[in-house]
């Protein structure tokens, strides 16, 4: 049979096998100088090699590279004929390989339905190139190994001839999702939330013991001594408060013994407060309408001021004053505050209570908003505390979620062991100590709730009753 081309005319001939133009760079894009420097180098496909290719031309990853394969070699098809595919130096040839009917039986280590197999066997059967001329390119280890035990020498094609690697369905996926989430951000306000407690953790707070009915007499009594009654009841008092004599018996007989009972709870309160910053910024590019945020606690409440009960004993109340008797205001005189459309307007107020929300008609883009808090936790309740944040608004698809929490151990301790009644003083200072006196001393009382023993806000009596800067001691 006639030669379909003359080797000699070629400094290097490889065959190369399905994997080098399916999953390599362009043949005629390759460094084939790393190969051979001088060239001509010719190329050759064996027939298995091309049903691989073909097989692959309707494959959704590798298609696009079968049919281009195709269409290179589709000129040395048509001709039988080696097809110039690189006119630099080295010069490359394309061409289809052809070879003898092939005896399986010598080859009792080769599987003729083998894909690796039949390619080395094609290649050891080819003719028109001498089997010392041959040399296989090759990327996998397997065909380099059958191509060993035959005395056919081999190439391995280097990782940078190589392609790069396509992603994978999972990739792909989280690649089309970012770009969704990219799609959805910039048709709905991004809403960035941020909270920092302002003590270390874990904190300790206390569960602490109720007194026994001995000593409760015992403080009751060191009270009502240290506050006795205000009553003026002299014939030139002309303005005598009748209403008091009534006032400093429940005084007496109803709030000095509540105290005395309720003065653990009071001072769990006091040991379990804990200050926190809360920050909401818009960092999207459009202003979210109709925003609504809420702030829950759980395992505690929240509030804006430092909650401050009579720790050491409530005061006795005082004679009111009836010089100012006749003088009131109506309802309808004081206007309520308006509410513009970008400010942020409390729905349910800090109020000692598990939630804080906020309305918003029309938060700004670039605009922040920040709040300071302080929350009590409940030393009864599985740790950690945490507040949990929402925010949503009518232009925004679901409900933004974001929990913080604040670890915390708890302690049993008897009334005693954190402060003695009597002196008054602390033996242990409360966690905000130290804010509490600048606070008082600052005089910034509208950061200090002063509350009842019921729970109820108080209201002085004459407007100079402040909290005792109590924590000094």
């Amino acid at each position: 049979m006639e030669s379909a081309f003359d080797h000699t005319k070629y400094s290097t001939v490889v065959f190369i096998d399905s994997m080098v133009a399916l999953e390599g760079k362009p043949l005629e894009t390759l460094p084939w100088s790393e190969l051979d420097g001088q060239g001509p180098i010719l190329v050759l496909v064996v027939p298995q090699v091309n049903t691989e290719i073909d097989k692959r031309k309707r494959d959704g990853r590798l298609g696009k590279r079968a049919r281009a394969f195709n269409r290179l070699i589709s000129p040395a098809a048509e001709t039988a004929a080696p097809h110039r595919i690189v006119d630099s130096s080295p010069a490359v040839d394309l061409a289809i390989a052809r070879h003898k009917r092939i005896d399986w039986d010598q080859y009792d280590d080769l599987d003729p339905e083998g894909g690796d197999d039949r390619v080395v066997a094609q290649v050891l059967n080819a003719r028109d190139v001498p089997d010392e001329r041959k040399l296989l390119l090759t990327y996998d280890t397997n065909p380099i190994a059958i191509a060993s035990r035959h005395a056919l020498k081999s190439w391995r094609m280097p990782d940078h001839w190589l392609l790069e690697p396509e992603p994978s369905p999972s990739d792909k996926e989280v690649v089309r999702l970012k770009a969704r989430v990219r799609e959805l951000e910039q048709s709905q306000p991004s809403i960035d939330v941020s909270l920092q407690f302002g003590l270390a953790q874990p904190q300790t707070i206390y569960r602490i013991e109720p007194l026994p009915n001995d000593a409760r007499k015992a403080i009751a009594s060191h009270v009502i001594r240290h506050n006795p009654s205000q009553e003026d009841d002299s014939p030139f008092n002309f303005h005598r408060d009748y209403s008091y004599g009534d006032r400093y018996r429940n005084y007496r007989t109803k709030i000095i013994p509540a105290y005395a009972a309720s003065v653990h709870r009071l001072l769990e309160v006091h040991y379990g407060q804990v200050p926190f910053s809360f920050c909401l910024k818009n960092v999207g590019t459009l202003q979210a309408e109709s925003l609504v945020l809420t702030l829950s606690g759980r395992g505690g409440t929240l509030h804006n001021r430092f909650t401050h009960y009579p720790i050491f004993g409530p005061a006795a109340p005082r004679p009111k004053s009836r010089i100012l008797g006749g003088i009131g205001f109506h309802a309808n005189s004081i206007r309520p505050s308006i509410i513009g459309r970008h400010e942020m307007q409390f729905a349910v107020g800090p109020n000692r209570s598990p939630v804080i929300e906020l309305h918003c008609a029309d938060f700004r883009h670039g605009r922040s908003w920040e709040f300071e808090g302080i929350a009590a936790i409940d030393p009864y309740s599985e740790g950690p505390f945490a507040i949990d944040i929402q925010v949503t608004a009518s232009n925004m698809r679901g409900i933004q979620t974001r929990t913080f929490e604040f670890g915390f151990t708890a302690e049993i301790a008897k009334v005693g062991d954190l402060v003695d009644l009597l002196k008054p003083g602390y033996r242990v200072a409360i966690p905000m100590a130290e804010r509490l006196s600048a606070e008082i001393k600052a005089k910034n009382w509208d950061w200090i709730e002063i509350v009842s023993v019921d729970g109820e806000e108080e209201e002085p009596d004459d407007g100079d009753d402040e909290p005792d800067d109590e924590d000094d001691d």
